[in-house]
This record gives structure tokens, sequence and C-alpha cells, in this order.
């Protein structure tokens, strides 16, 4: 049966997945530096915010942009390059906050 006539829309002609043909090492390097600027934002900003007082906004913002965003980014970079590994600890790192938060304000001084 061609390929046309079971609905099968693939260029090859095969039944088999289609192999990641993006460069995945660049992806992976891209998600990994993503992740680490994630991991380093993330607690600065939050602890940048909690320094800085009331008017402190845009460091909450900001650590919130690293700690949620960038792991976002990085799983939709790596869900398009079709690496669906990588997009799962790219998710997992929104985990980060929950783990740092309650961490800052065990280890701060009162």
């Amino acid at each position: 049966m061609a390929p046309a006539e079971n609905g099968n829309t693939r260029l090859n002609g095969h039944d088999d997945p289609p192999s990641n043909t993006r460069h995945p090492t660049g992806v992976r390097v891209t998600a990994a530096i993503l992740g680490l600027a994630c991991l380093i934002l993330g607690p600065a900003g939050y602890l940048n915010a909690l320094s800085a007082g009331p008017g402190a906004g845009e460091w909450y913002t900001l650590g919130f942009g690293a700690s949620v965003g960038l792991p976002l980014l990085a799983a939709a970079i790596t869900t398009v390059a079709g690496d669906r590994r990588a997009a799962l600890w790219a998710l997992a790192l929104l985990a980060w906050p929950l783990l740092y938060i309650p961490a800052v304000h065990l280890l701060a001084p009162a």
C-alpha cells in the first residue's frame, strides 16, 4: 500500500517515527544554558527581592520569570526539536522554586 493510500503523509513512506533531523546536541546545549540560568537567576532574583524590602516587585518578577519562564522556554525549544527527554528535564526544573524558596526562608536570619 502506498503512503498516500493509507493516509500516511510521511515523506520516507515508513511507519517508524521520524528521526530528529535538527541538531540534537545544539538543542540540548541550549536547554542546558537556559536551565543553568534558571538555577542561578531564580534564587538571585528572589534573594534580591527579600533584601530590597516592600518595593521589590521587579526583583520578584525577575526571580519568577527566570524560575518559571526559562524552563518553559527550554521545554518549548526541545519539544519543537523532537527531544522528549530534554523537554521532560526542562519541565522538571519547574519544581526548582518549590525547593529554593523554603530553603531561603529557613536559612535566612530573622
